[in-house]
């Protein structure tokens, strides 16, 4: 049995129409906060927080046991130039900005006879349309994120931590995870 501490930065999307199921492994909380600086300054790492709902936790394992599961979105602030900033209270629970009023269609890009005869304003929405600019990754400067690390009573780590030599570390659902970044959906 693995009996090491350690954290595990989870980031997933059911399957669907997008799959994710990234974990990054650490035991120190400073490479933690630097990965999931890194997973939020990629667009469509942002789209999946705000129109699927991925799921974004910190689950802190004590000695090999899993002791809390920490959800991350209740900490986060995207800000988008020219939109209201989006929170969370959850997974798939965006607040500030309704992505399902979004005009456009992100995953249908094929031509639709009944839909040939937009008019500019349509167009003009889409264009707009914020879950497509943060899929296409095309908002450049104008997106910051924010994760408000203050707030999150992430505990200290006890005991053996787990390093980057280990072989392997037991996450639950029995699957084993290396120390640093892997996603099981690749």
């Amino acid at each position: 049995m693995f009996d090491k501490s350690f954290y595990d930065l989870a980031f997933g999307v059911d399957p669907g129409g997008a799959r994710k199921d990234a974990h990054f492994i650490s035991a120190t909380l400073d490479e933690v906060k630097r990965e999931l600086a890194s997973d939020l300054a990629q667009g469509v790492n942002l789209y999946l927080l705000c129109w699927y709902g991925a799921r974004l936790t910190l689950d802190v394992y004590q000695q090999g046991e899993l002791t809390e599961s920490i959800d991350l979105h209740p900490f986060i602030t995207i800000s988008v130039e020219g939109y209201p900033d989006v929170t969370f209270t959850g997974p798939g629970e965006p607040v500030g900005y309704d992505f399902r009023d979004d005009k456009g269609d992100i995953e249908d890009d094929e031509d639709d006879e009944d839909e040939d005869f937009e008019d500019e304003e349509e167009e003009e929405d889409e264009e707009d349309n914020l879950a497509d600019r943060l899929f296409k990754d095309d908002l450049g400067d104008t997106v910051k994120v924010s994760v408000d690390w203050d707030r999150i009573p992430v505990p200290s780590l006890i005991g053996e931590l787990a390093g980057p030599d280990d072989e392997a570390v037991l996450l639950t659902g029995d699957r084993l995870a290396e120390y640093g970044y892997q996603d099981f959906e690749d």
